[in-house]
């Protein structure tokens, strides 16, 4: 079970991986993900769909963010690690990420 603890404990070196019990679909630049656990769909943007992507094997967030720096040229990097952090952190409580 994820805990408030292991989101706090989310940092740059923590490994992470999507959990192997959903099912993941690309639907033109985003993706729909479907949780095996509870039946529930969740819609990912072209960015939550490129972190997904990179996360089907273990990384850690900064390699993740790291891509994301230079797949979208021009975003600040502080931002983009915010971004990282929250999107890992509502899918780690979901039970959608995994840490390694």
């Amino acid at each position: 079970m994820i805990t408030l603890s292991s989101l706090r404990s989310l940092s740059l070196d923590s490994v992470v991986r999507a959990s192997p019990q959903q099912v993941f679909c690309d639907v033109s630049e985003e993706a729909v993900l479907l949780s095996m656990s509870d039946g529930e769909y969740y819609g990912l943007n072209e960015v939550a769909a490129s972190i997904w992507k990179l996360i089907q094997a273990p990384r850690t967030v900064l390699e993740i963010r790291d891509a994301l720096l230079e797949e979208y040229i021009g975003i600040e990097a502080d931002g983009c690690e915010r971004a990282v952090f929250a999107f890992l952190s509502e899918m780690i409580a979901l039970n959608l990420v995994d840490f390694v």
